[in-house]
């Protein structure tokens, strides 16, 4: 029995801390195998000598909707784990954390459009 106790103790520490490590890795390997790709297309032009577009140099900025699209999800997803959370009478603040970080994206968005103007 207490084996089986210890086990599920290190498994919950490594899927605890190994998770976002893992998440991080993947994030990190697809970025940089999107700019190896791009150096990749932009030496098979200059080879050709054919123009490098703009484009691949210095890509199209961020949309300034994106704050606000990425903050009312945020909210949303807060609403409903605080909801959730409620009815399955567990402690229901858990879902402050994302709909607070979802609150604070919509008001920075709400600073740089009034900074734009």
């Amino acid at each position: 029995m207490e084996s089986q106790t210890m086990l599920v103790a290190v498994v919950g520490i490594v899927v605890t801390f190994g998770l976002p490590v893992l998440m991080m890795a993947i994030i990190l390997y697809y970025k940089h195998r999107k700019a190896r790709m791009t150096h990749e297309t932009i030496v098979r032009l200059a080879e050709k000598g054919l123009p490098v577009p703009p484009e691949l140099l210095d890509p199209p900025p961020r949309s300034p909707d994106t704050a606000l699209r990425a903050g009312l999800v945020l909210l949303g997803l807060g609403l409903g784990l605080g909801l959730f959370l409620g009815e399955v009478r567990a402690p229901w603040s858990i879902g402050l954390i994302p709909g607070l970080m979802g609150v604070a994206l919509i008001v920075s968005w709400k600073i740089e459009k009034s900074r734009q103007r």
